[in-house]
């Protein structure tokens, strides 16, 4: 016995390097799909654009960029293989991007697609592009040279950052086949990089608007929670009473960093249709644009008392904004749902209730410690 497992491992050991070398041969004849993005384009036909990583040892670049046109997304991909020395596969792919107009056109035959696709993780980032997803994936960058890296590590490093909401391919399923809406974040090219400028928000499958950082802010706040986020705020000085006397500017910003939030909403009454939205933050101010004197009696509470009334008016307006978009992106109908026992509700059915939803909102802000005030 111990002889055949000796005998085992010697055979083991010899192989190994055949292996290797099988599976080094095997990922030289790929090309690894990085980063998809897709355009409409006249006829009713789609253009698709893939970064490509290869393992090619004779090649000067690791990076190859194909584009295609298809009257699906998929036949975008079989063509863009016939323009490929290499097999183009997507079992890498970690971002999808899909231009404003084909986005406002609607997602759900192409996004449907992306989930049946057995070599694609549900896990995967979507995005929005602001122009052409093929102009923000084939520029020639000179800050780097992998864009699809790049975009991938952007929205990562974001997300985990608490800086911008995430939208996987799961997380956009899921809400389209509730009575939530999805929303993902919105990309633009500036120059030779690339941002997060906003997040793209949708009425079922269909982008319909758009809304800036703070408001994202507030929107997750109010879906979702934070452990460590970060918000500046506009006071108007002559709404700060005393505390800002010697103060010349119109108004005082203020930054909070490291803001731990929770939030609870509640449904008041169903016809008329109303909520009541309670959220509680603690955070580090770390910022002040003009100098207070925060060791005198009274000013913390005034500050947090006017930074309560700013951020109940920024988030009315917000709720005000994502009813005249028709998205629900909060998730306030599935809400209801589980509040209202046999409410029977559908995505048509919540959204013509949607449109005369009221909201009391309440904000209490604790400022815990101070930060380095600038």
């Amino acid at each position: 016995m111990k002889r055949f497992n000796l005998i085992f491992l010697v055979v083991l050991v010899l192989s190994l390097p055949f292996t290797l070398h099988l599976k080094a041969n095997v990922l030289e004849k790929l090309g690894m799909v990085i980063a998809s993005g897709y355009d409409k384009v006249d006829g009713n036909k789609i253009k698709g654009t893939y970064v490509l990583h290869q393992i090619d040892p004779s090649s000067k670049s690791t990076i190859l960029t194909i584009t295609s046109e298809s009257l699906t997304s998929k036949g975008a991909r079989v063509a863009a293989n016939r323009q490929s020395h290499k097999k183009v596969v997507a079992g890498q792919m970690r971002v999808v991007i899909y231009d404003y107009k084909l986005a406002q056109s609607g997602l759900s035959t192409l996004v449907d697609t992306l989930f049946r696709d057995a070599s694609v993780a549900s896990t995967i980032y979507m995005a929005v592009s602001k122009e052409s997803a093929e102009d923000l994936l084939t520029h020639k960058y000179t800050q780097f040279s992998d864009v699809g890296s790049f975009i991938v590590d952007d929205i990562q490093q974001n997300i985990l950052g608490e800086q911008m909401i995430s939208g996987t391919l799961h997380e956009f399923l899921s809400a389209l086949y509730s009575t939530a809406d999805p929303m993902v974040p919105l990309l633009q090219r500036k120059g030779d990089s690339v941002e997060l400028k906003n997040v793209a928000l949708f009425n079922g499958d269909k982008l319909v608007g758009t809304v800036g950082p703070r408001e994202a802010f507030f929107l997750k706040t109010i879906r979702d929670r934070y452990k460590s986020g970060s918000i500046e705020l506009s006071l108007a000085t002559n709404q700060l009473g005393d505390i800002a006397k010697n103060v010349k500017e119109k108004t005082v910003r203020i930054v909070i960093e490291n803001i731990a939030s929770s939030c609870t909403k509640k449904l008041i009454s169903q016809n008329p249709l109303k909520f009541q939205v309670n959220i509680k933050m603690k955070g580090v101010l770390t910022e002040s644009s003009a100098q207070l004197d925060f060791r005198q009696v009274g000013v913390i509470q005034t500050l947090q008392k006017k930074l309560d009334d700013e951020s109940e008016k920024q988030i009315q307006i917000l709720l005000k904004k994502l009813i005249s978009l028709d998205s629900d992106p909060i998730g306030f109908g599935e809400f209801f749902r589980s509040r209202v026992y046999h409410s029977n509700l559908t995505s048509d059915k919540w959204h013509d209730m949607y449109k005369s939803a009221s909201y009391d909102v309440h904000v209490d802000i604790r400022i815990v410690r101070m930060g380095q005030i600038q």
